[in-house]
């Protein structure tokens, strides 16, 4: 594994733990019983993370993967590309 690859990963895990440590923050606002508006705006940070998190992995994808396999064989980038833009968009 590249250095650069490792470091997209170890950031990816640290955007992967933050949400938990999040979704944990929000178990405990309900188990609190914490008000609607609260609990509502951290589900709203949530989302934008999980969002974020997501175009991070496309991103990374774009940057390494895909970018190799551009030489070896263009047409199934770009079928794995529009897959996954299909998947963003659900």
């Amino acid at each position: 594994m590249t250095d650069a690859k490792a470091e997209r990963q170890k950031k990816t895990i640290q955007r992967i733990n933050r949400i938990q440590g999040q979704l944990n923050g929000l178990k405990t606002a309900i188990e609190e019983g914490r008000d609607c508006e609260y609990r509502v705006t951290q589900a709203l940070a949530i989302e934008k993370a999980v969002s974020s998190l997501m175009q991070h992995m496309v991103g990374g994808y774009l940057d390494h993967e895909a970018r190799q396999l551009m030489d070896e064989d263009p047409d199934e980038v770009l079928r794995s590309i529009k897959r996954l833009v299909e998947l963003s968009h659900r």
